[in-house]
């Protein structure tokens, strides 16, 4: 090699030329970058930051009874903005509640009179009057679900647009009342002039820089390409009287950017060099998004009157990502142990509205919520009361469909007698070992996930040893709900869940890409974590959380995070987020500071 150099230096360029031989390198290796970034997608282009003005109207006519924002006023979100009023709307509620009490006790009547002559068939199945009385409360619930909807409140922080309407005027169905813009606008649409050469691709990273604002840059994502030549905005031209084409790309911006609405922006694709090994920078992207979770640990925000009705414990949560909120389960609800689940944003507040889970008349200790679809599973605690006693709201495993905010369909089984039945008659040498321990009082399930049509259940108590959880597997989850019986039950996990001297519990499961992950508390102390449970007893620590104990664990697609909920008892509801894969090297104890909730 070292021959070869010599033989190039003075034979072939010579002692004389060898300044000249440089500059020559020099050139071709500027032409050959030239080449490689005029090649590339890292080519700049203009766009115009903007935002979706929302617009609230109604599907029949209203009257306005108070209005509490100004034109221009900026509003956060949750704040009451106007309240309507429809007088016929009462008086049909009036109607049919006592057509609903009048039937109740109709029916009751017909059951005391069944009980006194010894007719234990009572026939309310296919009774005329059950069959009427379904059908008003279907009607009751309609109604009543119109009036709360006439309390509107701001769906984001931003800026009141314009107020159509005054105080005691009548507004015609499907009239705009009010116009609401987010504080930041939420997209740039951007264009791409014909002649530039890029091969842009849906969900690409690029960053957005403000002309005007001087706001430091952001990350955006490409949620659109057009396929097809548009004209240009007279603002993306240099001389408006010149007529140019291009495609139009729009691109997503984080919630908070500080740009203004209306604002021109350059939107420039990432970086992507060749000959950077596929894994190097898939690591280096997940360091990155590692990086930027926020670790700390913030208070849920919800209103006073969803906070004066229910007791909100977060025990559970799910992603909708149609929605792009968060469906959360509460162990306790209110005295009644009505049967709702809550809607929350990824900033923690949630929605006052909750969503009811119909067909049930109540539910007590829901711990965990997993989705596969448009089915939603919610399992309660399976654990006896404070009193010992195995009352049905707490042994449901629940499957309902869902449709953008409504919940139909719905099955359950009591699954606590179903399932200790199954592991007293199983032959599984595991299962066996795992009853030579086995006490039912103390019987408790708080996490679950659906893998492959096959139910897992993780254990909070008992555990197969001191410091070892188990995840039990139920085949078939379909022949579950049909049969109502658990045909086979195995152990599919037995985990190794100690730190710091500490014995960990599981509370909460969650399958993310084909991996489990599990949240724990600690047995006798205010403590918990989150792990990425591996092919090993032994699973990876992500996060510790010292003075909290974490309930509740879903994967937020928005962050490429963990979304960990902590159960405040008799203080304020908690979350926090957590990466995917351990930090090593880095200390994993979660930071303990909140931020003030809203009320």
């Amino acid at each position: 090699m070292n021959g070869l150099i010599k033989i190039i230096k003075e034979d072939i360029v010579g002692t004389e030329n060898r300044w000249i031989a440089f500059a020559w390198l020099g050139a071709v290796a500027g032409i050959l970058a030239l080449g490689v970034y005029l090649s590339s997608e890292t080519m700049s282009f203009l766009g115009i930051a903007d935002s979706r003005e929302l617009q609230v109207n109604f599907e029949y006519p209203v009257s306005v009874k108070r209005v509490l924002v100004l034109p221009g006023q900026r509003v956060e979100k949750g704040d009451l903005l106007i309240e309507l009023d429809q007088s016929e709307l009462d008086q049909q509620i009036r109607v049919i509640r006592g057509q609903v009490n009048r039937l109740e006790a109709e029916l009751q009547v017909r059951h005391d009179l069944n009980q006194i002559v010894g007719n234990s068939a009572s026939g309310m199945n296919g009774d005329p009057v059950a069959v009427d009385l379904a059908d008003y409360k279907n009607q009751l619930d309609y109604l009543e679900t119109q009036k709360k909807n006439l309390y509107i409140f701001a769906d984001v922080t931003g800026l009141v647009g314009a107020v159509n309407y005054k105080k005691g005027e009548k507004v015609p169905a499907f009239t705009a009342l009010i116009t609401l813009t987010p504080e930041n606008p939420s997209y740039v649409q951007g264009f791409i002039h014909e002649n530039m050469r890029t091969k842009l691709t849906l969900n690409a990273p690029v960053t957005v820089r403000g002309l005007n604002s001087g706001v430091q840059s952001v990350e955006g994502r490409i949620v659109s390409v057009g396929a097809r030549m548009l004209p240009l905005p007279p603002r993306m031209l240099h001389n408006p009287a010149m007529q140019m084409w291009g495609r139009e790309v729009i691109v997503e911006l984080p919630e908070r950017n500080g740009f203004l609405i209306g604002e021109r922006v350059q939107i420039k694709p990432q970086v992507s060099w060749i000959g950077i090994p596929a894994a190097m920078a898939n690591e280096k992207d997940a360091e990155k998004a590692a990086a930027k979770i926020d670790r700390s640990v913030h208070a849920m925000s919800f209103s006073k009157s969803l906070n004066d009705t229910y007791s909100i414990e977060p025990s559970g949560a799910v992603f909708l990502p149609d929605l792009k909120k968060f469906l959360v389960v509460s162990d306790d609800t209110d005295e009644a142990k009505t049967p709702v689940v809550f809607l929350m944003n990824p900033d923690g507040s949630l929605q006052d509205e909750p969503m009811t889970i119909p067909g049930l008349k109540k539910v007590s200790d829901l711990e965990s919520v997993s989705s596969v679809g448009d089915a939603v599973y919610l399992l309660s605690s399976q654990s006896l009361n404070k009193k010992g006693k195995a009352k049905s709201e707490r042994n449901l495993f629940i499957k309902v469909t869902r449709s953008g905010l409504t919940l139909k369909d719905t099955k359950t089984v009591e699954l606590r007698e179903q399932l200790i039945a199954a592991l007293k008659g199983s032959k599984d040498p595991k299962v066996k070992d795992l009853l030579k321990s086995f006490d039912e009082s103390k019987f408790e399930i708080e996490g679950h996930y659906i893998d492959k049509g096959d139910l897992y259940l993780g254990l909070k108590a008992p555990l197969a040893q001191e410091t070892e959880s188990i995840i039990l597997k139920v085949a078939n989850v379909d022949a579950l709900f049909a049969t109502g019986r658990v045909s086979d039950v195995s152990v599919a996990r037995v985990l190794h869940l100690a730190l710091n001297g500490k014995v960990h519990r599981l509370t909460d499961l969650a399958l993310v890409d084909g991996h489990v992950y599990a949240t724990t508390s600690c047995k006798g102390s205010d403590c918990g974590a989150a792990w990425r449970l591996s092919d090993s007893k032994n699973p990876d620590l992500l996060s510790f959380y010292d003075g909290l104990k974490p309930e509740g664990l879903a994967y937020d697609p928005m962050t490429k995070s963990l979304l960990v909920t902590f159960d405040g008892k008799n203080n304020q509801a908690k979350f926090s987020r957590t990466g995917l894969m351990p930090q090593i090297g880095k200390p994993t104890q979660a930071a303990n500071e909140s931020q003030t909730s809203t009320h």
